[in-house]
């Protein structure tokens, strides 16, 4: 668990870094760039700032004991049975929100591209409609996580032995999350659990759905770039494409560091499939991803990419100069 903490530590110390130098090149270098899409970026730049505070805060403990599946906290919180559950809760709704609001800067270029006359006339509405849906995501997937992987007595009676003989840890004390999905009869029969059945139900239509709009909206974009040729500017032409390449890779980058590897995690239980301690790979993805997520946008966007090498290079007096100079002196003696 050594290894764990550290990367959760360097991983929460990387995202502020990078966030901070994302958010400073969006209020410096975005205004006349991107209009309001700036204000997008910018959220999603902070979200993530807060995000790995809520990471931090609960530093998260994953472990897989068929039909179960648990995260527990291990930060000094863990003790406080109410609070620790609740950050927990609120870890696992993150999720959803990032993969929301992924699908809402894909859906807010949609409009800028494809049907930019619209967002002209009625940008208010078009942005609350498209941040609203995400808030209203973020609260369903915290109530399904809050009351579908409640630790129950049962639970903690069944992870008890394991979590004690793992991680020396006593089940009845510290605050966890686990999605259990049956429970065994008297005669050995399977008793289902249907909030556990709906938190993977949940999980499945709220990724699905998000990534249908993404797929949706990256090709109407991609076809109307194309397609638009004359009819749009060299460097709005440029510019768009920049944003394009940066939100798919913003995408892929979760799609392989968060929910393919969640979703392994959630499934596992339900076909009998035990990765104990090793289910940590996940949590150690999940630390890591808030810090690279910014690195996309900071070097897909030439102007920002300019920006953060220039600071960087040290600046360099030109050979030609200096030669200029000694030629220009040399004349004013002669």
């Amino acid at each position: 668990m050594l290894y764990l903490h550290i990367i959760q530590y360097v991983g929460f110390i990387g995202a502020q870094i990078s966030n901070s130098v994302l958010i400073y090149l969006i209020v410096t270098r975005a205004k006349k760039l991107f209009g309001t899409y700036r204000n997008v970026m910018f959220s999603f730049a902070v979200y993530f700032s807060v995000y790995a505070w809520i990471e931090i805060l609960a530093q998260p403990i994953i472990h897989i004991k068929s039909p179960a599946c648990v995260v527990f906290m291990e930060s000094p919180l863990k003790y406080y049975p109410v609070l620790g559950y609740n950050i927990t809760c609120l870890y696992c709704g993150s999720f959803a929100l990032v993969i929301s609001l992924l699908a809402a800067q894909f859906c807010y270029r949609y409009f800028a591209v494809c049907r930019n006359t619209q967002l002209a006339n009625y940008e208010s509405r078009i942005v609350a409609g498209i941040f609203v849906p995400c808030l209203i995501c973020f609260i369903a997937w915290y109530a399904f996580v809050y009351f579908g992987m409640h630790n129950s007595i049962e639970k903690q009676l069944y992870l008890k032995d394991e979590l004690k003989t793992v991680y020396n840890e006593d089940s009845t004390k510290v605050a966890f999350i686990a999605v259990m999905y049956w429970t065994v009869g008297e005669n050995g029969e399977k008793l289902w659990r249907f909030w556990d059945l709906m938190l993977l139900v949940a999980c499945i239509l709220t990724i699905g759905g998000c990534f249908a709009i993404i797929v949706f909206c990256a090709a109407k974009i991609f076809l109307k770039m194309k397609s638009a040729g004359n009819n749009m500017s060299k460097r709005s032409l440029e510019l768009n494409r920049q944003l394009l390449v940066a939100l798919t890779f913003q995408t892929v980058l979760p799609l392989f560091m968060m929910y393919i590897p969640v979703s392994l995690e959630i499934t596992m239980p339900l076909l009998e499939i035990e990765t104990g301690h090793l289910a940590n790979f996940t949590a150690g993805s999940l630390a890591v991803y808030p810090s690279l997520e910014p690195l996309i946008a900071i070097f897909c966007i030439r102007e920002f990419k300019k920006a953060v090498f220039c600071c960087i290079q040290p600046k360099k007096t030109s050979t030609v100069q200096f030669s200029a100079y000694y030629t220009s002196k040399d004349k004013t003696k002669i």
